[in-house]
């Protein structure tokens, strides 16, 4: 009886070890990169949508998503997401010159980890401003 003891207070503790050593808020996407393939230089803007869960314990609270240069604008729920729930991060890039390579970074801080998580634009941008 006092060898299951053990063991039943051992696996406990391994338990209650492993839900600490988990993170309270965690954001995951479905996707962090966006390719919008070839695109034309345009007055027009072209949008990439970000889907994500907060696979945390805790309300999620996005703060802030950085913006690489003025071509783009970025947009995000302010209200927290509670645990489980599903959100989008949508990212609006005005193509203003050729670029065969267009990448930009963006950083989204929250008080979710990772932080700050990153997602990524690219694009074939073709044509000239007229």
């Amino acid at each position: 009886m006092k060898r299951f003891l053990i063991s039943f207070l051992l696996l406990l503790f391994c338990g209650l070890a492993s839900l600490s050593a988990q993170p309270k808020k965690t954001l995951v996407f479905d996707n962090n990169t966006q390719n919008l393939g070839t695109i034309s230089v345009s007055e027009n803007g072209y949008t990439a949508v970000y889907s994500f869960t907060n696979a945390g314990l805790l309300p999620l609270q996005i703060q802030v998503v950085s913006e690489p240069c003025i071509c783009t604008k970025a947009s995000w729920p302010k209200e927290e997401i509670a645990p489980g729930d599903n959100g989008e991060i949508t990212i609006t890039y005005q193509a203003n010159e050729p670029n065969d390579n267009m990448s930009l970074t963006f950083y989204v801080y929250s008080n979710g980890i990772p932080n700050p998580a990153v997602i990524f634009l690219k694009a074939k941008v073709k044509g000239s401003k007229k």
